[in-house]
């Protein structure tokens, strides 16, 4: 991944490491990332133009420094070619010069003033495969998505060589002049005038004309906040989201004391068809949507991208995580979504064995389901659609066969649920780190799951879904079309033992 940087003398570059769900980054550690703050101003956001001016000044303890913007985050790339007029002026107001270099860095010498000022525009017209509008910096006629992570420079100590580490980024005060009607939701703390950010990575700010409405759920204050209009009311989006927080925080046995924003959003630019794109960065989800010209529908995929969306806050937003395990916090996150629908009754059991089917299909037509392991596949899931589709896909049909057959093995004591929530005490709660041997070996010690699991996610082993769900008393058939599609059924007789699991999966335990 790319940064540019801009530097006073020659350094290896740094790099923007990001996932899904949350930003990290490897930087120097030392005095200058944890004492530097930088205060910033947001203003002159254009809807119209789809553009918005930042300038933030600092001083610098040093005299050789450097400034990096994100270039890539989640698969999105050339995230700096938005930056336009950069300036940088000491407390003189005399603009330091840059010179560029051939690796297309821009290289800054600091006189004796030590104060700096550094003023761009940030022009975010630019399209995006629609699923990953929601991933970066945003701005649409009704309303916008302020992720600082990409929108403010990195600024620190030039020093050479990098050392890679954990250290804190550059803390910032911040100040965002909204357009006129225009109302700010976020999670980061205000303090009179500007907002007191620690980690900018972890910062979303949503603009817009909001309605909005807060709820305790548990240890969570939840707040939500809506933009544009929609063939549904607001108070459906508001008791959906109050129920699936209630029900997931059932599920990992009651969250920490939090404050969560959920949002809905129209698309920055028209767009044909049923579709969203989402992501949830610390405690905020950011989720935008285009309907179709069938409400039920419409709300019918928003609930469940919003389960699963909201579903991150826990997975895996709440954990350290060592390494990436996407094939698990992805898959299993869209499951959940799938079983917190259907243990709030909100779908039917024909509902739950379609949205199978359909994972089954796309595994099926994806050319690399037998080239690559999940385990492989979760650090490159960005290397190509198939391998990103792969994640989500085979991820999602691996935990529904995971929790079908631990519920057959405990018969109906134990479920999926109940293997994160362990995972959540031991590690999210504890502040332990996770990797994939954490998982597996909690996944694996549920039941008998060696051979199952090393099949499914560590091997690249094909799935023949016919053959694994039988014993539930489930069969596949092809259905025919175009391409074919793979639809789930109950078998024509049932034993009672099976007739109990498909019950189950559809309420909530205990009831």
């Amino acid at each position: 991944m790319k940064l540019r940087v801009i530097k006073c003398r020659p350094a290896n570059l740094l790099f923007f490491f990001a996932l899904a769900y949350f930003i990290s980054f490897i930087i120097p550690s030392g005095q200058f990332a944890r004492a530097l703050p930088v205060t910033c101003r947001i203003d002159r956001i254009s809807p119209q133009n789809r553009a918005l001016a930042v300038s933030c000044s600092a001083t610098l303890p040093a005299e050789k420094f450097e400034l990096s913007f994100a270039d890539q985050f989640a698969g999105v790339d050339r995230l700096s070619e938005r930056v336009y007029g950069l300036k940088i002026k000491d407390d003189a107001g005399a603009i330091l010069p840059p010179e560029i270099r051939g690796d297309g860095s821009y290289h800054f010498a600091l006189n004796s003033r030590r104060w700096i000022t550094i003023d761009y525009e940030m022009r975010l017209a630019r399209s995006l495969d629609p699923s990953q509008f929601a991933l970066v910096s945003s701005l649409g006629n009704e309303a916008g998505f302020l992720m600082l992570g990409d929108l403010l420079p990195r600024l620190r100590r030039d020093q050479t060589p990098d050392e890679d580490g954990d250290a804190p980024v550059n803390k910032i005060r911040l100040r965002i002049a909204a357009p006129p009607a225009w109302r700010i939701a976020t999670t980061e703390k205000r303090d009179a005038e500007f907002f007191e950010i620690g980690d900018p990575r972890r910062a979303v700010f949503f603009l817009g004309r909001l309605r909005e409405k807060t709820a305790d759920v548990g240890a969570t204050n939840l707040r939500m906040a809506i933009a544009g209009d929609w063939g549904f009311a607001d108070d459906d989006v508001f008791k959906l989201a109050r129920a699936i927080a209630q029900e997931q925080s059932a599920m990992v046995g009651g969250g920490r004391a939090a404050d969560s924003l959920i949002t809905l959003a129209p698309f920055p630019q028209p767009l044909m068809g049923l579709r969203s794109s989402g992501v949830t960065v610390g405690r905020t989800s950011a989720l935008m949507l285009n309907p179709n010209n069938d409400a039920s529908a419409t709300f019918d995929h928003y609930r469940r991208h919003l389960a699963h969306e909201m579903f991150h806050f826990y997975l895996p937003n709440a954990f350290r995580v060592r390494e990436n395990f996407d094939w698990f916090w992805e898959g299993a996150a869209r499951y959940v979504a799938l079983v917190t629908l259907a243990r709030l009754q909100l779908i039917s059991l024909r509902e739950y064995l379609d949205a199978i089917g359909a994972e089954y299909e796309a595994y099926w037509f994806n050319p690399r389901r037998n080239q690559v392991s999940l385990i492989t596949a979760s650090p490159e899931k960005f290397s190509s659609a198939a391998s990103y589709d792969l994640i989500y896909r085979k991820g999602m049909l691996v935990a529904a066969l995971y929790d079908l057959e631990l519920r057959w093995q405990s018969r109906g004591k134990l479920n999926l649920a109940d293997v994160i929530r362990s995972l959540y005490q031991k590690y999210a709660t504890g502040g332990r780190e996770i990797g994939n041997r954490e998982v597996l070996d909690e996944m694996r010690g549920a039941g008998d799951f060696s051979r199952q699991l090393r099949d499914d996610v560590e091997s690249m082993r094909e799935i023949d879904l016919n053959e694994r769900i039988s014993r539930y008393g489930l069969v596949m058939e092809w259905v025919a079309t175009v391409r074919g599609r793979a639809r789930l059924k109950t078998a024509a007789k049932l034993s009672a033992r099976q007739q109990a699991l498909l019950s189950d999966l559809m309420k909530r335990p205990g009831l």
